[in-house]
Parts: structure tokens; C-alpha cells; sequence
């Protein structure tokens, strides 16, 4: 049964008065300012970077070994989202997995569409490897649809020939922008932070005309021979838990380590909410205690 803590940001989402027709900024400003009242760990460091152009956060707690890396991708369908506003949510990423967390500040829909996001990523994780970060120390992660990114960035770094990183993480993941014929229909969903609307704007805002279903956008299609482990955590209550449910199948099929952590009851990216929520402790634990055993040591 979800924790007092969980029922209360639902309720608090439930009742949340959204103005009427938010502008894009509106929007972007929202998003940012409910990840932004959350406090850093203490003792946490923040370096901004560029990686070729594109702004890298180092977000490193108290502990972390600075030479293990977890390069992330923040969520926000694409359009919303940025790395400032992840500082807490990565500063809690870099104390569970004692690694400095990369934050990539990647280009958003609609001013760059598809595949920017996809490309910065790949830019940055091609930075972090010319700066030194050793691949067999670096994981991937992201959040929503940042985590749908992460996996198709794991796919496209196979596809270039680079260096694979350790593994992957991604919680919560938005993966099939496609909208399959199995996508819970939004009145049979009760999850308080996401609907079947609100998906298909993001991705036609970011995909602009672009095929939903190209493997070059999307991961569920995407060729996954040679991935590393994957980590995928979803909530029964998130609309987009079949998502990693479909791609944990699809990713074992293609011979690749998968483990799927599903959460009874939980809502979209409940990580997200805070170093208070007992669900988010307990899956950033089994977070860490993944990639504790996939991260080589020094």
C-alpha cells in the first residue's frame, strides 16, 4: 500500500489549480518551480560545463566518487524540464550510487525537435569519454521521458561504436511515442499526473511531423542487440507502466540483462517528489545497489 507521503502528493495533484490554457512558459515555469522547492543533500557541489555547446550540470553529494559517472537525462516529455531543476533529484541519484551525476541541459521542443534532444545526449556522453570518464564506470539514466532517451541513447551509442556504458537506469519511462493500440485509455487511468492528451502533444510537439515510430526516435523499436543492463522501475497507478513492461520483454528477447522493479500502486515519476517519500528512498536503494554491482571499481 503506498505511503501517507505518496496519497498526499496525489491528493495535492488532484486538486492543483492549473491556469486555463497555460502559455508554453507558463508551463516550463511550473514544471521547474515543483522540482526547484525541493533542497539539494546537503554538502552537495554543482559545476556548470559545456560539452561541445551543450550545458552539463556535475552534481556531486557528499561521498561520491567523482570518477564513477551517471550521465542523466531529465524528464518533462521532451518540452519541459531542465537541468537547474533536477539539482535535487540528482543530488539524491549521486548519494545513492555514490557517482557524479551528469545532467544534460539538452535542446527542447518546440524550438528543436526531433532528434536534438537525442543528439545533445550523445554529445554529452561523448564529452564525459574525452574528459576521462571511464565507460565501464558510467551509467545512463533519466526520468520519464528523459528515461525513454536514455535507453534509445544506449541504442544509438551501440549503433555509433562507441565505448558502452555499464548500464542503464530509467525510471519511470516514457518509451513508445508511438501511442500503441494497448496505451490505457486516459478515462480508465487515475494517474493524477499524466494524460493520454497530454502525451500526444508532448510527442507531436517534439517529433513535429517526424515517424512516431522510427527507431531513431524510439527506443521500443530500436535494434537493442548489445544494450548493457537495463534497470527499469514503474508504478502500476503510471500511464506509462506498460511501456516498460512491452520494452523489458522486447530488451530480454534481444539477449539484453533486464530487470523490471514494478511498484503496486505508485503514480508517474514518483523519484521525483522529494528526499521524504519512503518510495523514493527505496528505489533509488535498489538503484544504487544495481549499479554497485554493474560499476567497475577503481
Amino acid at each position: 500500500m503506498p505511503s501517507p507521503q505518496h496519497e498526499a502528493i496525489v491528493h495535492y495533484l488532484l486538486n492543483a489549480q492549473a491556469p486555463a490554457d497555460p502559455t508554453l512558459a507558463e508551463l516550463r515555469e511550473g514544471y521547474d518551480q515543483n522540482l526547484l522547492a525541493f533542497t539539494p543533500v546537503e554538502g552537495t557541489t554543482v559545476s556548470t560545463e559545456s560539452a561541445d555547446g551543450i550545458r552539463v550540470d556535475l552534481v556531486t553529494a557528499p561521498g561520491a566518487d567523482p570518477e564513477r559517472h551517471v550521465l542523466f537525462v531529465h524528464g518533462g516529455g521532451f518540452v519541459l524540464g531542465s537541468a537547474e531543476a533536477y539539482r535535487e533529484f540528482a543530488s539524491r541519484i549521486s548519494a545513492a550510487t555514490k557517482a557524479r551525476v551528469a545532467v544534460v541541459d539538452y535542446r527542447r521542443a518546440p524550438e528543436a525537435t526531433a532528434p536534438a534532444a537525442l543528439d545533445d545526449s550523445l554529445t554529452a556522453y561523448r564529452w564525459l569519454l574525452a574528459r576521462g570518464a571511464d565507460p565501464a564506470r558510467t551509467a545512463l539514466a533519466g526520468d520519464s521521458g528523459g528515461g525513454g532517451l536514455a535507453l534509445l541513447l544506449a541504442a544509438r551509442i551501440a549503433a555509433a561504436g562507441l565505448p558502452a556504458p555499464a548500464a542503464v537506469v530509467a525510471f519511470s519511462p516514457w518509451i513508445d511515442i508511438s501511442f500503441r493500440p494497448d496505451m490505457p485509455d486516459e478515462r480508465e487511468s487515475d494517474d493524477p499526473m499524466l494524460t493520454v492528451a497530454y502525451l500526444r502533444w508532448l510527442a507531436a510537439t517534439y517529433l513535429a511531423g517526424a515517424a512516431a515510430d522510427d527507431p531513431a526516435h524510439n527506443a521500443l523499436f530500436a535494434d537493442l542487440t548489445g544494450l548493457p543492463p537495463v534497470l527499469l522501475q514503474t508504478g502500476t497507478r503510471d500511464l506509462t507502466h506498460q511501456d516498460s513492461v512491452v520494452f523489458a520483454k522486447r530488451a530480454e528477447e534481444a539477449g539484453v540483462e533486464v530487470v523490471l522493479d514494478v511498484y503496486p500502486e505508485l503514480i508517474h515519476d514518483w523519484h521525483a517528489f522529494g528526499p521524504d517519500l519512503p518510495e523514493g528512498q527505496e528505489a533509488l536503494a535498489r538503484v544504487g545497489d544495481f549499479l554497485a554491482k554493474r560499476l567497475a571499481s577503481g
